[in-house]
């Protein structure tokens, strides 16, 4: 795979060690003032895609291996109540949050490939640009274009490479 970057997803707390992926924070050397790590649980990571698109075998994987309660209708307890309309809003549903969260849901890690040819099959343009009007005037800061973050992400791969390095000199 390469180097790739890893979403938000799985809660490696009920997940075996040989099944974690490791990771690495970028603000470990204090670029943020602090080399304190955010919680990843906190809304403000949420980081839901907006849509997702699988193939009917991986739908079916996902119904009938991999999440909890099924994927697919009827939604039944005791991982779903009232057929999946209880606490659930639309960033569960329509949002992915359904599948990359741990609680009832199907727990599956999202990785994106940081390489330049690969990246942009990662991207879906969100048609609706419900959540660009929504939060302009909240957060611009939050939104960036895809080129933007191509080279943020492609920064924090080379401060990773220059500390393995480093750390196999030592």
């Amino acid at each position: 795979l390469n180097w790739v970057m890893a979403q938000r997803g799985p809660n490696n707390n009920v997940l075996g060690s040989q099944k974690v992926i490791g990771n690495y924070w970028s603000g470990r050397n204090k670029e943020f003032g602090h080399d304190r790590r955010p919680n990843p649980t906190v809304g403000a990571f949420i980081n839901n895609q907006g849509g997702w698109m699988a193939t009917r075998k991986q739908i079916w994987n996902w119904h009938t291996q991999v999440c909890p309660g099924g994927f697919l209708p009827p939604y039944e307890p005791p991982h779903f109540n009232r057929d999946g309309l209880d606490l659930r809003n639309v960033e569960y549903w329509s949002g992915g949050m359904h599948l990359f969260t741990a609680r009832h849901a199907c727990n599956i890690q999202r990785i994106v490939l940081l390489q330049p040819d690969h990246f942009s099959r990662h991207l879906v343009y969100h048609t609706a640009n419900n959540k660009q009007r929504q939060l302009s005037v909240k957060r611009e800061d939050r939104f960036v274009r895809a080129n933007t973050l191509l080279g943020q992400l492609n920064y924090v791969k080379k401060r990773a490479q220059q500390d393995l390095v480093a750390a196999s000199t030592r």
